[in-house]
């Protein structure tokens, strides 16, 4: 991996300039592209973006509480707004797969997320792969970040060399709530593009796209997009201090259990933890 790949790709993305170079884009769920770079994703040429969830949990509280009969048909209006999103973002050169882990449970198929992602770097070689940070805001959107890192530890080994990894702002815990919106602090320098009224107002329409989950999108603002190199994560300690944001929702995932995951996941691919 090289800083300048990613310099590169950022310091277009700043310009208003084209990305043609096969990039990555993975997230968990449908909406959470649009939250970090929804402003960006016009400019990208040939990119993948990668779903790992479909968005829909399996226990149907959400399918009811926004009005779906069944977990499918949730879970296909969120595919559809995602598709309308994209559609607004005139995002044409943006392919998508979804990879359609049930919504809540991504931590519990690290493995074979990440020899999936392992085998797309194989065959497309980007030059970059956009992902969420590891900030305990969400467990979907912590394994996106370790199954990244871990595909691209394994891609060192076959190769000795890796795609420049950048992260998008994601939301995290606050004491008495959450932030959106910027990343929690590290070392890694953040480069942070303010938006153009009509890049504004491209992103509030893609936001608008996802009916299901206005509320939820609610806190999320529009006016800048940040991103950073990923820091080296260290996938068995906390991301942060105190309670993590995902442990308030009585999901029944802990930061615990998470990394319990994580470190068996790190043996089955022969990695090391960090």
């Amino acid at each position: 991996m090289t800083k300048a790949s990613a310099a590169q790709i950022l310091n277009a993305l700043a310009d208003r300039r084209a990305v043609g170079q096969g990039e990555m884009i993975v997230v968990a769920h449908p909406d959470d592209e649009t939250i970090g770079m929804g402003a960006q994703l016009c400019r990208f040429k040939n990119a993948l973006l990668v779903q790992l969830t479909d968005g829909a949990p399996r226990d149907g509280r959400d399918a009811a509480a926004h009005g779906f009969t069944t977990i499918a048909e949730y879970a296909f209006a969120r595919r559809a707004e995602l598709d309308a999103a994209l559609e607004v973002g005139k995002a044409a050169g943006v392919t998508t797969e979804i990879i359609a882990v049930p919504d809540q449970e991504a931590c519990f198929n690290l493995v074979a997320l990440t020899r999936l992602i392992a085998e797309r770097l194989r065959s497309r070689v980007p030059d970059a792969v956009f992902v969420l940070p590891y900030e305990g805001g969400h467990p979907d959107h912590d394994a996106a970040s370790f199954a990244v890192w871990a595909a691209c530890r394994l891609i060192e080994i076959e190769t000795s060399s890796w795609p420049a990894v950048i992260e998008m702002t994601s939301y995290h815990a606050l004491a008495k709530g959450l932030e959106t919106g910027v990343f929690l602090p590290s070392s890694a320098p953040v480069t942070t593009l303010g938006l153009t009224s009509t890049e504004r107002l491209r992103k509030r329409r893609m936001i608008d796209c996802f009916v299901s989950q206005r509320e939820l999108l609610a806190p999320f603002g529009i006016g800048v997009e940040s991103f950073r190199i990923a820091p080296n994560h260290d996938f068995a300690h906390p991301p942060h201090r105190g309670e993590l944001y995902y442990e308030r929702l009585g999901w029944g995932i802990t930061g615990e259990v998470w990394r319990c995951q994580a470190k068996a996941a790190l043996e089955a691919l022969g990695l090391p933890p960090r």
